[in-house]
């Protein structure tokens, strides 16, 4: 099986945490600015991943 490339594991990564702090959040009945505030800082995050690994590959 092929490997995935780097960029798009970081992604799938990204995204999956973020769709389980929405889950848990909607099963906890906590706020929603908890998963606003998990998005960006997943975003920011995966950005910030997808960017030293793209500079140290080149």
């Amino acid at each position: 099986m092929a490997r995935l490339p780097r960029s798009l594991s970081i992604a799938l990564w990204a995204i999956a945490a973020i769709w389980v702090v929405a889950i848990l959040a909607h099963v906890f009945d906590a706020p929603r600015e908890i998963v606003y505030i998990t998005f960006f800082f997943g975003l920011f995050t995966a950005v910030a991943e997808w960017l030293s690994v793209g500079r140290t590959h080149h």
